[in-house]
């Protein structure tokens, strides 16, 4: 990979700081409770780019760590006076002691893992989590056709979109009591529209999706404080718009049949 094509592309692509602290601030609820049931919890950012994720756990009480193998990214991170450090993620995640991070992240890095990593990434996770405590993964989102089709190649180190289904299924194989996934990114309008429209089904679902997942044990408490968080949903599915154009199809045939039977009586 030319370095200086990359570092072109992510000054082209990649959101500003304002839009990420925006993105990110869905994940806050899930997080929040935890401060009231450890002293001092350690949220660890798989991927940290600049640390905007890590400095909004740190404004909310978390202290944090960070690893990431872009030293141009990192640097951003560096000059915030963030704990950060550049290296291979996985390698970080096998140094850090067992059970002793209560919120491990990794935003948009999983796809860019070959599986064999992946796998490695979520066996680690549940080593070095708390009992108890959350794993967020986010990742570009199969189901939207255009992100699949076209907009997840535009980065050359991507190697393949995972599936939200094998996402849940990886959590579960590896032991997490308790899951939910949200969708993010949506067309905003669409949460209204039934007239959808074939362009709708094709860019309008959620571009992005986060698995946030709870290690099993940890206080009664805490799980009572995480279960209207891990019941929160948003976004918008395949499986919801093509309903919805399903419907829609269905009434303009109707509509046509109608119309047809109408113009075919004969007056007399």
């Amino acid at each position: 990979m030319n370095d200086d094509f990359y570092a072109f592309f992510e000054s082209k692509n990649y959101a500003s700081e304002d839009q990420i602290r925006e993105f990110r601030s869905i994940y806050i609820p899930y997080v929040k409770p935890i401060l009231g049931h450890i002293k001092s919890p350690l949220a660890v950012d798989f991927g940290c780019g600049r640390g905007e994720w890590l400095g909004m756990l740190s404004e909310q009480g978390f202290r944090t760590q960070g690893v990431d193998l872009d030293q141009g990214m990192l640097s951003s991170a560096q000059q915030k006076g963030l704990d950060v450090q550049l290296g291979d993620g996985i390698d970080y995640l096998r140094q850090i002691p067992e059970k002793s991070v209560s919120v491990l992240t990794a935003f948009h890095v999983l796809e860019h893992l070959t599986f064999d990593k992946i796998l490695e990434f979520f066996r680690q996770s549940r080593r070095v989590l708390i009992p108890g405590g959350l794993l967020i993964a986010e990742t570009p989102n199969p189901e939207n056709l255009h992100v699949v089709t076209s907009n997840f190649y535009l980065d050359p180190t991507h190697i393949r979109p995972i599936p939200i289904l094998q996402m849940i299924s990886l959590a579960q194989y590896f032991g997490y009591s308790r899951h939910t996934v949200i969708r993010l990114q949506e067309q905003k309008d669409l949460y209204e529209k039934e007239a959808v429209t074939f362009r709708d089904l094709f860019y309008g679902v959620s571009k992005d999706y986060g698995l946030i997942a709870q290690g099993p044990g940890g206080s009664d408490e805490l799980a009572h404080d995480l279960d209207h968080p891990l019941q929160y949903e948003t976004g918008i599915g395949i499986d919801e718009m093509i309903k919805r154009l399903d419907r829609r199809i269905e009434v303009l045939s109707e509509t046509v049949a109608r119309t047809s039977e109408h113009k075919n009586i004969d007056p007399k």
